[in-house]
């Protein structure tokens, strides 16, 4: 036992052959040593039986981002709970009537909190824990946490795995360890972290598969550890079988199955709320006979921050002088930046050395497999022909990755950030800004109104198109509607924008961007009209609604308060339910469309303002939407608020509906009048049920039902990680459908350095391209990059590559000709890492493949699309395993690549749908 005490705990950071060691003690003591005595102790001190089980799920602001998505878990479960918010637990009062507590993945815990929650087990009262609880928490509180849940979070894994029960084998036949944990969910996989078990009494009851026995699940007599994010990271089956057979170890029941979940269902469980316990649901009825709780509001927060103008904030300040210790999330957090970085760094490297490379895959020589000694390290990549304080930057940086580790075992925190602050400067001064960036993508900036009004003529215009053009720019959405006026003399509209009477700014941008091979979409406000920042441009008073409402004072959305002017940004917003304000917005798109040649259209403010129920902040109630839903449900929307369940639900979906129709309105219109006008929706990134709620927003929808073709979400962060972060969810398959992507940088806020790391990331990530913010944004220093890796003849009359929303399937061969170049150059250079016979195979089927898209171009049908299909499903399935000893060490690099394979498949949906299978 002494040496438990003494090696029970590992290090929150340290090196993987420490981490090894430390696994291959714990196997052998705990296995060899403890498994009788754990035996023992389950047989002298078995778990208590409730005769019912009253299950709380905590609550608080850590797992507020997946809270809906718990308590839909929850619902597909078919598990009764009770809700309790985090900072409700003040005394042992406050659990009355609870006997187990389910900490679904809260990072942040007091140390008032953990004493309550220690009495409360003291009585009996039981703990199921999951993701990794209490990390946030001061030093203090995690080792009482320590305690209580009889083990603690160590670090997350790379990738996902399965979850396999613990055994225990004797006369050749193998069992479970414990009686009760659930058999492994076959196909069934998580991405979790790897649990260190905190005492003697801790028992593994559940691995991660193929990896070296690390723990997966961990438990007590009184606490069961879940070493993955409950409702979140796992999958249905694995989340729902182990907390079911948590409940039922101590004797409980769960509810009954729940009901099947339809097809397409109506909406989420609502985020951020579920009731609290209330007279009529009192906490001693047994879990069994309890439903899933109707809604009701949480505390009002003090103010409530309009999300709308806003930037992810950073995800990571590293203090270069900091002696603090660096604890394990904050550690995971530096190596993964600085790794990105690094690989960011490398790819925009290769793509700018390999522009004007010849394809060719037949080595002379086979490549060299070994490293070079210029390499650094195990997980150095070969070096590229690099040059001077650039070869430095790379080396630093992987010198730096390879000591990090041992500099926290040692606790030289201060020496460890330094060293990693500078290599991630030094990365910053060299990063590659010269060379062509070739390859098909969708290069698009927003031209807003004030760079529009400051031009005054079409001389001034053709002055920025010609920046554009320089810049390789191919797409231009021009802020066309704004503030309720348009930039054009209308005949549909009260009136033109009052800053461009005199002029036709639509008409001149058309023509000046057609001269120079640009795209022009016109950029078109939807459902917000007059706001006090344009009032004051034209000075008119903060109050006055713009005039579409002056003229239309009916087509006002209110909010629950009775206000027509948001508190919060300011804007006045359209009633999406007037039948009579959707019919003149309609007019005015196809005014757009029909008379002035436009080549797309793109919506913004497609959504309600930004909502907080919680705050008791909501909109919607406008004439005709009051009027419709009262003869839809009986009911004035006035009178119903969250806690009125199933109703309040109805409310949001019809106003998400609102959203949704018109949609399809705008699709159809176009449809019939202008068939190759591009449909595209800025929109925001955040998750789906957020969105639905807060803004009753639900792109997917759009984009899997076909009546959309671009997606341009405001993904605007200010570091890179934060971006790729936001940004990677959003480009699946199962999110778009048939539509493209091509997420945003907001350069307003960001360095010029950041921006173009920005950039590069959307460029490795799965994407149709790219879309800048704004172009009154465009300084000096990104001109002058835009013009070096991507600019072209200013009064060129075609653009040097196919844009991809365009000529889908000329872009796909387009963006597949530029991979082979890369790999042509990493080849010439003995920078490309795999065996002769599998450089063979990666020939063979590159070449077929290549030759498919180029037929599948020339001559777009559904044949030559079935084959290129086909060619790349099984070049992605081969093509990890061609690229195994390249990978080892260049894992960025390869995933990188297979996420440009990924960006093929979604030209190749999509031009199905709009080359084959035409509106």
């Amino acid at each position: 036992m002494q040496q438990i005490k003494e090696h029970g705990q590992m290090p929150e950071a340290c090196s993987q052959s420490q981490k090894n060691r430390f696994f291959t003690f714990w196997k052998r003591v705990l296995i060899g040593t403890l498994a009788s005595t754990l035996l023992n102790l389950s047989i002298l001190f078995p778990s208590p039986s409730f005769a019912e089980v009253v299950l709380g799920v905590v609550r608080s602001s850590e797992n507020s981002p997946d809270w809906v998505k718990i308590t839909t878990r929850l619902w597909e479960s078919g598990i009764a709970y009770k809700p309790i918010n985090l900072e409700d637990i003040k005394n042992l009062a406050d659990l009355a009537g609870f006997n187990v507590l389910f900490l679904a993945n809260i990072e942040t815990l007091t140390p008032a909190q953990i004493k309550v929650l220690e009495a409360w087990t003291k009585q009996g009262g039981r703990l199921i824990a999951s993701g990794p609880v209490g990390r946030s928490s001061p030093a203090l509180v995690r080792q009482s946490l320590r305690s209580l849940l009889g083990a603690y979070w160590a670090f997350p894994l790379t990738q996902r795995g399965a979850v396999q029960p613990r055994t225990r084998c004797r006369d050749l036949a193998c069992t479970a360890s414990s009686n009760w944990v659930p058999p492994e969910q076959q196909n069934a996989s998580v991405q979790g972290g790897v649990l260190i078990p905190a005492d003697a009494n801790s028992q593994t009851v559940a691995t991660w598969k193929d990896s070296s026995g690390s723990s997966a699940a961990i438990a007590t007599d009184r606490a069961t550890y879940l070493g993955w994010r409950w409702g979140s990271d796992g999958s249905p089956n694995i989340d729902s079988a182990w907390l079911r057979a948590s409940i039922a170890r101590w004797g409980g029941t769960v509810g009954s199955p729940a009901a099947p979940i339809a097809a397409t269902p109506p909406l989420p469980n609502p985020p951020d709320r579920l009731t609290r316990n209330t007279p009529s649901s009192p906490r001693n009825t047994p879990l069994s006979r309890l439903s899933p709780s109707p809604p009701l509001p949480d505390p009002v927060p003090a103010t409530f921050t309009d999300p709308s103008d806003q930037s992810a904030p950073a995800g990571l300040d590293v203090q270069a002088n900091s002696n603090q210790p660096i604890v394990s999330i904050e550690a995971y957090l530096m190596r993964q930046e600085l790794t990105n970085l690094l690989g960011r760094f490398e790819s925009a490297l290769t793509a700018a050395n390999s522009a004007n490379t010849p394809i060719n895959l037949n080595a002379a020589t086979p490549p060299q497999l070994v490293a070079s000694t210029n390499s650094v390290g195990p997980s150095a990549s070969r070096p590229l022909p690099l040059q001077g304080t650039r070869t430095r930057a790379v080396a630093q940086a992987r010198q730096v990755l390879q000591n990090f580790d041992q500099l926290l075992q040692e606790q030289k925190y201060a020496e460890a950030r330094q060293q990693w602050v500078q290599a991630r400067q030094l990365l910053w001064q060299n990063y590659p800004q010269e060379g062509q960036r070739l390859g098909a993508e969708i290069r698009a900036v927003w031209l807003d109104r004030g760079t529009i009004v400051a031009a005054r003529s079409e001389q001034g215009l053709a002055a920025v198109f010609d920046r554009l053009a320089a810049a390789g720019i191919n797409t231009v959405f021009f802020e066309t509607l704004n503030a309720g006026y348009p930039i054009y003399p209308s005949q549909v509209a009260p009136q033109q924008n009052p800053l461009t009477v005199g002029w036709d700014p639509l008409e001149s941008a058309v023509k000046l961007a057609h001269e120079r091979g640009i795209e022009l979409h016109a950029w078109v406000w939807i459902f917000a009209t007059g706001n006090k920042r344009h009032n004051a441009l034209i000075g008119q008073p903060n109050s006055y609604p713009g005039p579409v409402l002056s003229a239309h004072p009916t087509w006002a959305n209110i909010d629950n308060k009775g206000r027509i002017q948001n508190p919060n940004d300011g804007k006045f917003y359209i009633d999406p339910a007037n039948p009579e304000a959707r019919s003149y917005l309609l007019q005015i798109i196809s005014e757009i469309s029909t008379r002035y040649k436009v080549d797309g259209v793109q919506l913004d403010y497609i959504r309600y303002p930004f909502q907080n129920d919680n705050a008791g902040f909501t909109y919607g109630y406008g004439v005709a939407a009051r009027q419709q839903f009262k003869q839809l449900t009986g009911v004035d929307p006035v009178n119903i608020s969250p806690k009125d369940g199933s109703l309040w639900r109805q409310w949001v979906e019809f106003k998400t509906n609102q959203i949704n129709t018109f949609v399809a309105e705008v699709y159809r219109l176009l449809g019939s009048n202008s068939p190759r006008t591009i449909l595209s929706v800025a929109v925001f990134p955040h998750p789906e049920s957020q969105r639905i709620y807060k803004i009753q927003q639900n792109w997917e929808v759009w984009a899997r039902q076909g009546i959309v073709d671009l997606i341009v979400p405001m993904t605007y962060a200010l570091d890179t990680n934060r971006l790729q972060r936001i940004t990677e969810p959003l480009a699946k398959e199962q999110m778009l459908g048939s539509a493209l992507i091509s997420p945003s940088v907001k350069l307003l806020t960001l360095p010029e350095v950041v921006a173009i790391d920005q950039i590069q990331a959307l460029r490795d990530l799965p994407t149709g391209g790219y879309a800048i913010f704004a172009v009154e944004s465009i300084n000096s220093g990104m001109q002058g990059f835009f013009n070096r890796t991507q600019g072209r003849p200013v009064r060129s009359a075609s653009a040097s590559e196919p844009i991809p929303y365009r000529q889908p399937f000329a872009a796909a061969a387009s963006r597949y000709t530029t991979l082979k170049q890369e790999w042509s150059f990493l080849l010439a250079n003995n920078q490309l890492r795999v065996s002769e016979s599998e450089l063979k195979v990666l020939k063979s089927r590159s070449d077929e493949l290549a030759q498919a898209f180029s037929k599948l171009a020339a001559n777009p049908s559904t044949e030559s699309l079935a084959t290129a299909k086909r060619l790349l499903a099984s070049f992605q399935s081969q093509f990890q395993s061609s690229m195994r000893l390249h990978s080892a060490d260049n894992s960025y690099q390869v995933q990188t690549w297979q996420n440009r394979l990924e960006s093929l498949d979604m030209l190749l949906r999509y031009g199905e749908r709009v080359e084959l299978n035409r509106r």
